[in-house]
């Protein structure tokens, strides 16, 4: 289970470098965004090497880790928006 607080603390901070990519995106910044961007696939690839060396029977609770992340958090963060009146719709 190591795997998957590998992958939870690596989906936490994929969220975080995603809400930070949208909003250099939608300024137009994207030299920044580029950046962001390359950071976000290096933290994932680390992520993904650790877990592939040391906890290989973890690897497939890693990804479900990242993932379960992500979505709930988007979705979280998307509803909170919403009641501020600047999500979706």
């Amino acid at each position: 289970m190591i795997g998957f607080i590998i992958g939870l603390a690596c989906g936490a901070a994929e969220l975080f470098l995603l809400t930070h990519l949208t909003g250099s995106l939608l300024s137009g910044n994207a030299l920044k965004a580029a950046g962001i961007f390359l950071i976000k696939i290096i933290l994932l690839a680390i992520a993904l090497v650790v877990v592939t060396v040391f906890f290989r029977q973890d690897l497939i609770w890693c990804g479900v880790g990242v993932t379960s992340v992500l979505v709930i958090g988007a979705f979280v963060i998307n509803v909170m928006k919403r009641k501020k009146g600047k999500g979706d719709k």
